[in-house]
Parts: C-alpha cells; sequence; structure tokens
C-alpha cells in the first residue's frame, strides 16, 4: 500500500521498516525513487542536504510517498521497478544517457548490422551499450572487415540481381543483393558474428575453420578463401588482445569509482582468458550512495546483453541474487554474481579499479575546465565586460582604525584560485583610516613600481568595496594606461558596480557568477 507525506513537515511519521520512497515534485512529477533499509533514517537526510545536486532535489520536493517492504531485496525490485516506470530525473544514470548506442543485427531475411541508440521492441538482437558512438563505428568498422555483412536498406529480391555497391569491391560487404552469396552462407557469417560479439572466439575460430575445411573438401576454393579471410581477421584480433591467463575461462569484472557527484563504472570482459574489451561509463550521481550499491544499480537498470555467465564484483551487493536472477532472465542464461578468487580475477578487478580511478579524473578535469570557461564567459556577458575574464585579481584593505593596515591581492586563474600568486602589502605610505588612499597605493605599486611577482596581465580588477573604491581604481588605470576590465562587489548589499556602466549589477545569490566573485 503506497502512503503519500508532505515534504519535509510530516516526515516524522514515516515508518523504520524497509521500503520505498517516490518523491514529487509540485505537480506530481516523479523526481526520484529510492529504496531504504529505514525510511524514516533514510529521508530525512534529504532536510538538510550538503552537496549542490542534492539541495538541488530538496528544493523541488513537495510530498514523499512511500511503500513499505517485508524485505530490503523486495525493495531492490520494487525500486527497479519503479525507476524503469518513470524514468525520475533525479536517480543515477548514465551522463547523455541517451547517447549510449548498441550494436543491432536485424531479424531481416538477410540481416544488417546498425548502430543504434535504443532498444525498441524484440526484433533484432542487440550489443550494448557502448561508452560513446565512436565504438561503435570503430568495432562496425572493423567487424566488416572480418564479416562482411551489409548494413544498406536496399530491398533483397530472390527475382531480381542488383550491380554490386563499391563496399563489394573493397570486401566490406559481401552483396547479398547480387547474389554474391547463397541466404546459408550469409546466415552462416551472421551466426559467427553474433558469437563474435558475445566474446565467444574460440567457438568462433573453430566454426569458421570448420566451414574452411569443408569448402575445401568440396573442393569448393571460392568459399574456402572467404572462411580463410575470416579466420585471419579473428587471429589477428585475438593476437592484440591481452592475455590474463591460459585457463579457458570466461567472465565480466565490474569497478566503481565515485567523486562528489559523478562516478565511473568500469566493464571489463575476458573470453577465453583474454581480455576482449574495456569499457568505462560515465553516471550522474543525486544521493549518498557506496561503490557497492552503485554498481547494483548500474547493472540493474543497464543490463548488458552479451553477458558472461559470472560477474565478479570486488564487494558482493546484498541483493546479488536477486540481481543474478533479473540478469539471467534478460539474458537467458544462468548468470551468477561472485566474490572474486584467483590471481587472474582479482589482477582483472584490480585493472577495472586502477581503469575506473583514472578515467573518472580525467573526465573531471576535462568536464570542469569546460564548465569554468562556459562561467567565465557567462561572466563577461552579465557584466558587459570586453574580455573573457582569463585572470581575476581581487583587492581588499583590512585595517584596524588605520592600524597595522594591508592590502590583500588574490589571484584566480581560468576561475580556479592560484594561490603562489597571492600577494600582501604592508601599508607604508597611507596615513590614518583612509580605504581610499590605502586602495590607491596598493594599487599604484602593483602597476607602478618593479615587483618580483607574475607579469601576467589581469583581464578583470575586482576590488572589495563601493562606487568609490571603482573610481580609485579606474583613476589608476587612467594613469598608467592599463587594459584590463574594473569591477567593485558591494558584499553586504550584493550589487557590482561596473566601469562605464551607469546602474550596478545585482546577480541571484545562488548565481555561479557571483560565487566567483564572491
Amino acid at each position: 500500500m503506497q502512503s503519500s507525506l508532505y515534504f519535509p513537515d510530516d516526515l516524522h511519521y514515516l515508518p523504520s521498516s524497509p521500503g520505498v520512497y517516490i518523491m514529487k515534485d509540485e505537480r506530481g512529477k516523479v523526481l526520484y525513487v529510492g529504496k531504504a533499509k529505514s525510511l524514516k533514517k533514510r529521508v530525512t537526510f534529504y532536510i538538510r542536504p550538503k552537496d549542490p545536486k542534492t539541495i538541488a532535489l530538496s528544493e523541488r520536493v513537495r510530498t514523499v510517498d512511500f511503500v513499505v517492504a517485508n524485505s530490503e531485496e523486495e525493495a531492490l525490485l520494487l525500486e527497479n521497478n519503479l525507476i524503469k516506470k518513470h524514468f525520475p530525473p533525479f536517480n543515477i544514470r548514465l551522463v547523455d544517457d541517451e547517447n549510449y548506442p548498441y550494436i543491432k543485427i536485424t531479424s531481416e531475411k538477410y540481416p544488417r548490422i546498425l548502430k543504434v541508440y535504443r532498444i525498441r521492441g524484440e526484433e533484432g538482437e542487440y550489443f550494448g551499450p557502448f561508452p560513446h558512438g565512436g565504438a561503435v563505428e570503430q568495432t562496425i568498422k572493423g567487424i566488416r572487415k572480418i564479416f562482411p555483412i551489409r548494413n544498406c536498406s536496399v530491398k533483397i529480391r530472390d527475382d531480381r540481381e542488383l550491380l554490386p555497391c563499391l563496399l563489394y569491391h573493397l570486401n566490406l560487404c559481401s552483396a547479398p543483393c547480387a547474389h554474391k552469396i547463397s541466404l546459408r552462407e550469409y546466415l552462416k557469417m551472421i551466426d559467427s558474428l553474433k558469437l563474435f560479439l558475445k566474446g565467444e572466439n574460440k567457438t568462433v575460430v573453430n566454426t569458421v575453420r570448420r566451414e574452411m575445411e569443408t569448402a575445401k573438401n568440396e573442393l569448393d576454393f571460392e568459399r574456402a578463401i572467404i572462411y580463410r579471410d575470416e579466420l585471419k581477421g579473428i587471429l589477428s584480433i585475438l593476437e592484440k588482445q591481452r592475455v590474463v591467463t591460459n585457463e579457458n575461462i570466461s567472465f565480466d569484472a565490474f569497478s566503481a569509482k565515485i567523486d562528489n557527484s559523478y562516478a565511473c563504472v568500469i566493464r571489463v570482459s575476458v573470453r577465453d582468458g583474454r581480455v576482449v574489451s574495456s569499457y568505462p561509463f560515465m553516471m550522474d550521481i543525486y544521493e549518498d550512495i557506496s561503490e557497492r550499491e552503485l554498481i547494483e544499480r548500474f547493472l540493474f537498470l543497464y543490463p548488458f546483453n552479451a553477458q558472461s555467465e559470472k560477474i565478479y564484483l570486488e564487494k558482493l551487493p546484498k541483493g546479488r541474487k536477486l540481481l543474478g536472477k533479473l540478469l539471467s532472465e534478460k539474458t537467458k542464461r544462468n548468470v551468477r554474481i561472485l566474490s572474486p578468487r584467483g590471481t587472474p580475477v582479482k589482477n582483472v578487478i584490480s585493472l577495472a579499479r586502477e581503469n575506473a580511478s583514472e578515467y573518472l579524473k580525467n573526465y573531471l578535469s576535462r568536464h570542469l575546465e569546460l564548465k569554468e570557461k562556459k562561467l567565465l564567459e557567462e561572466l563577461k556577458e552579465t557584466l558587459g565586460l570586453s574580455n573573457i575574464p582569463i585572470r581575476i585579481e581581487g583587492y581588499d584593505i583590512s585595517n584596524v582604525s588605520g592600524v597595522d593596515a594591508t592590502g590583500s591581492m588574490v589571484v584566480f586563474a581560468n576561475g580556479k584560485p592560484d594561490k603562489k600568486e597571492y600577494r600582501h602589502f604592508k601599508i607604508k605610505y597611507t596615513k590614518g583610516p583612509n580605504d581610499f588612499g590605502m586602495l590607491e597605493e596598493v594599487l599604484t605599486r602593483r602597476f607602478g613600481e618593479s615587483d618580483d611577482f607574475s607579469n601576467a596581465a589581469p583581464n578583470l580588477l575586482l576590488i572589495d568595496g563601493g562606487k568609490g573604491q571603482l573610481d580609485i581604481a579606474i583613476k589608476v588605470k587612467k594613469f598608467y594606461e592599463l587594459s584590463v576590465d574594473i569591477a567593485s562587489l558591494a558584499k553586504k548589499e550584493e550589487l557590482i558596480f561596473v566601469e562605464n556602466r551607469d546602474k550596478p549589477v545585482r546577480l541571484s545569490k545562488d548565481s555561479e557568477e557571483l560565487k566567483l566573485l564572491q
């Protein structure tokens, strides 16, 4: 039975039982679905969130529905079903979820190989997801050199023979439209391709080798050459794959790394003792979640079609039996969730862990650079600056009635504090409590004296103060003929005075631009 409470006023009515909670906005739209060992303990966490993403969620929640479950396993299954039903925007999801592609082998008489972004219906067979479109295109390109499968939409008829296209002459298509291959041989090639995509390389090699020998024995040398070329291509790929063990074992290993609101899940696939693929998947995180829980949720939401029967996880989730059951139903194989045993498996888990950590680190570095660049561009537009403020120098005067007065300079480069460039100026020449005079002295020493700090020219001078401080900075700028934008920030009023603007700019308290300037 589902009950509903107002957020946050009614949360004390929540039971301490395991169950599922559904957070909704003022229009009743589902924002987030979660499971909990204790509903009361878990949901009250959202009253005082700490990270920005959880704060964004909490601010939109108006009601919380909940369903009490008999066990954590039942709650896990219910949560999974509700997420798939509602696709809540604040649940963990692949970054750019719409853009994670699959390889599809169609179910036509002469099947095609395609790149698709959605699994639609039961027609055809899907392999993936892959981390990006480039990975799929590269895979398909390599596949068609070994298995020349068509990818065009030409209607193939037994009573009509077309001229083969350029791809046939490039050995990238077997031209069934031109009757260059029989239906029987084409479908055999499709079967081998599917085994290859599942990583069952040993089976593929044995099958292709057997067909090649059969063709030779039947003196069908043209057909034998086709199988020979397939075999060469497969063996060439196998030679490049990392061998982790001489044992004939196949499994998938998963590891995850979380950093603030982002996470990376890595899947390493081993087939017949060789690493056949290692793919990273970036996730958006809106909750306090462990790496063990993250992998569990990931496998529930994004089951792989070409799944091994053995999945090794560094730490086993509580719902591993249920997860194994659901994956078995999805893949029609007996999938087991296992703890790593033996050196080869542990080495692959270690490889997955290292890859997840390194990929997340690189992703965040690129992501933050883009985010900071966008923020600086927005600041330029908002304040009407002449240049993007790549280097911002902020100045502040501190003193007690003119005694022990100092001026401080902080520097932000590309949106990040550059602490090695920070400077303090002990006031030497200005006497008494004269903030304007002290500011003029500091700026004069910064731009007028020979000094030992960076020669990098600022794009924006940001002064702590109001219109008076702005006028002092403009005076120094004109005297030294500086090419720099100037603004001052009156912190109490949160007003920004900008050179050549009659009225101050007021930014939203929550704006990233104001947070940067403060």
